[in-house]
Parts: C-alpha cells; structure tokens; sequence
C-alpha cells in the first residue's frame, strides 16, 4: 500500500509505502501526524462507503415520510392509532425501499405509487380510512422517495469525504502556505494495482476517483487519556469517537462475533503475556456507574481506570481493543507518538508489542515518534521477530518550498542524527560550564 500526499495541511510532498510498520520520525510541527490523520481519514470515509450512503438515504427518506404521514393522518381518532399507523406505513415503506428490485424504479413514480399502495394495503385495507386524502398522502411519500434516491452518489461520496477530513482537520484541509494556498490538494491511495484519488480545494472535496473498496477500518490513537471518558456522556472529534466506540462496544447478540473473536484470541498468548507486564487483570464495567475497573489481585478492590497512570493507559487502550475483539486482521493501526507517557523501558516493550501485534493481525501500522529509543526497539525486534522486511522508515524534512517525508528505511542512522542533536546541545553546554 502507498499513501502520497500533496498540498494538504503543512505538507508539500510525501510519498509514503505502508507495508507492514511505518515509521514517521521528525521535529515537532513538521507535518508528522498528518500522514496518520490522512490515512485515517480516507479510510474511515471510505469505509463501507455503499453502505454508508444507503443508510443515509434510509434515514432521510424515514425522518421526511414521517412528517408527511403526520400531516396526513387523521387527528379525530385515538394517540394510539395514530402512532400505530405511522409506524405501520413507516416500516412498509422502509420494506419497499429495501428490496433489490424496487430500487431499480425509483425513477418511475406512477410505479412506486402503484407498489406502496399494495405493500402497504395487502396487510390492512383499512389503512386509507385513516388518512386524509389518502392518494395525495401516498404521491407525497413517492415524491420525497424520488428526491432522495436521486441524490448523486458521487455528490454524498464527496460530502461524506469532506466531512471526515474537516473534523479531522478542523476545517483547514488545504496548504495553508502562502505560495500553495491556491493549488488543490491531492491525497492518493495506491493498494496493489488500484487506486483512490481524492482532490480538495477550498478546503471542500471536489472530485473523488474510486477504484478501491475500502473493507477495512483505521484505528487512530494519540490520547491515552481518552480512557478517562469512556464513561461519561462526552462529545469526542471524530477520531475519539471511532476509538471510543471499539473500547467500549457491545454486540447485540451473544453470538455477534464470536468467530472473528475466536480467531483473534488464538493470536494472542505472547501479545498477552507482554501486556500482562504492565496491566496485569480483567477489565470489568461497572453496570451502575458505567465506570471501567482493573481487577488486580495488587489491590484490594478493583481500581478505576482512570486512576491509573497515563503510561498503564496507554497500554489499557490496545489491551481493551483485543479484549473487545475489536482489531480485524488487515487493519490499519496508526499510533502518534505513542512513546510520551512512556519510561524508556516502557517505550521498549510497547514497541515489541506493536512489531508483534503487526506480524499476528497483519496490519498496517503507521507510527510518529521522538524517541531514539523507541525507534531502535521497532528496528531490532522487527529483526528477531523477522518482519523488518516489512518495515519502513521516513524523517520529515523542512525544506525551501515545505515540509516533505524523506525515506530513510536504508539509512536510519539519519534518524538517530536529527534525534541525537539536543545532546549535542546539551553536551556543548556541559563542556563550557565545566571550562568557566
């Protein structure tokens, strides 16, 4: 998989291979986390796209019928009739639009008129009595039908896109450069021999080409801290409302997953023995308060999550995510400077974890960082785990025209240079306090 960026945010230019772990190291303010939101983005937008738009068009056409049956229905009868038949229509309509063949029609409304008729008369022929002006009621609900399903797919595809990326980014898509401000901005996914191009301009989308359906979700995490609101009734952006929702889902029914979580637990033995180091326990909610607790026979109660370190947070998240089942093979893991609320030691066995979990789920993992340290534990455990194969490595570059991403996967000893120059600093500084 290649990610290439151009014109968006404060980049000027990067091409990024992701296969396997992708390393992004550089100074702060140079662009580095935008790769991650880039591909988070356009990944989540794109995510069961068909799918997505569907469901909104569902939504719509429900919220407007609704309306248009209230306006309709006759108020001279009981509240309990009135809420009955809405909904009755409500779900008969909803029956109609969900059938494969109906929705070749949606074009023809003397057709769409004639089949809600029978849809909604073949189990009630009374339902007309309960209307007023029951034919207009009916040509009403064909009309808004019509609207709404002919809406361009391409038009929500681009509104949908826009969004991500505007909450994603706080509404400034575009380069905010002064020389680049007016070019549009390009993002482009090649998987294999296909490829996703999406172009922006005035911080909108303006045009998106599609070759790829996206099956596969990205997990973005860059705030162990989010661990505090899972349960509390917050309004997280968008990309710690997707993590917040896979740490605390649910299914539905007792068997929702249970094969994809099967799978996911044969994985696990080493990864869990890793984990076990740092948050040793069962994680359990609190059914009443909604709190998530660690059960640790350390303590002699179980002890909020949110009263636990910010280092053990940031370990809690990836052992929620596995517990929830909530990490597909595939996905795609994107992780900003994970190593900030970590000791060195930590940082080391965090990075073993993630070189670990990659190989297990075959993931793609993007990863920024500071540290020299974690960047020599991801190097050296890809080699004992034999994935380095599968690991690339880039430095952000400040240059004349902007920032651009430099690949330095046969030369990382660049990263351990720009990482080791604030000791440079350092020492200097010791020499001439020892020399005065």
């Amino acid at each position: 998989m290649k990610l290439s960026i151009s014109n968006l945010a404060k980049i000027k230019q990067a091409d990024i291979d992701i296969d396997g772990i992708t390393v992004v190291a550089g100074e702060n303010n140079t662009g580095k986390s935008t790769i991650g939101k880039v591909l988070f983005s356009t990944f989540n937008s794109l995510y069961n796209i068909t799918d997505k738009i569907y469901n909104q068009r569902l939504k719509e056409i429900d919220s407007s019928n609704k309306e248009i049956l209230q306006n309709h229905i006759k108020v001279d009868q009981s509240y309990h009739y009135v809420i009955k038949y809405i909904l009755y229509v409500g779900n008969c309509i909803n029956r109609y639009i969900s059938n494969a063949d109906n929705q070749k029609n949606m074009d023809s409304k003397d057709k769409i008129i004639t089949d809600l008729r029978k849809e909604i008369e073949k189990n009630d022929e009374n339902v007309p009595d309960y209307f007023n002006d029951y034919e207009t009621t009916v040509e009403e609900i064909a009309n808004n039908i019509i609207r709404v399903m002919n809406v361009s797919e391409d038009v929500l595809m681009k509104e949908i896109i826009s969004r991500y990326f505007s909450d994603v980014f706080n509404g400034q898509i575009n380069s905010l450069s002064i020389v680049d401000g007016n070019e549009l901005a390009e993002v482009l996914l090649k998987i294999n021999d296909k490829q996703n191009r999406i172009l922006f301009g005035n911080n909108v989308c303006g045009m998106i080409s599609r070759e790829i359906n996206i099956q596969h979700k990205a997990i973005y995490i860059d705030n162990p801290f989010i661990i505090d609101g899972l349960s509390k009734n917050q309004n997280p952006d968008i990309i710690n409302k997707s993590l917040k929702d896979l740490l605390v889902r649910e299914n539905e029914n007792i068997l929702d997953d249970v094969i994809g979580s099967v799978i996911a637990k044969e994985k696990l033995n080493t990864i869990e023995e890793l984990l076990d180091k740092v948050v040793d326990g069962d994680i359990s909610n609190n059914s009443r308060t909604g709190e998530l607790y660690l059960q640790n026979k350390e303590y002699k109660e179980p002890i909020a999550l949110s009263n636990l370190s910010t280092g053990v947070k940031s370990f809690a998240v990836l052992k929620m995510l596995l517990e929830k089942g909530s990490l597909y093979e595939k996905d795609v893991l994107i992780l900003d400077e994970p190593e900030i609320h970590l000791h060195p030691q930590w940082q080391i066995e965090y990075a073993e974890l993630l070189v670990l979990l990659q190989k297990q789920f075959n993931l793609s993992v993007i990863v920024t960082t500071h540290s020299p340290y974690f960047v020599d534990a991801i190097n050296l455990f890809s080699c004992k785990y034999e994935t380095d194969n599968a690991v690339n490595y880039y430095m952000s570059v400040v240059d004349y025209d902007g920032i651009k991403m430099e690949k330095v996967t046969d030369n990382i000893d660049k990263i351990y240079k720009k990482m080791a120059s604030p000791i440079e600093v350092l020492d200097t500084l010791r020499y001439e306090l020892n020399n005065n």
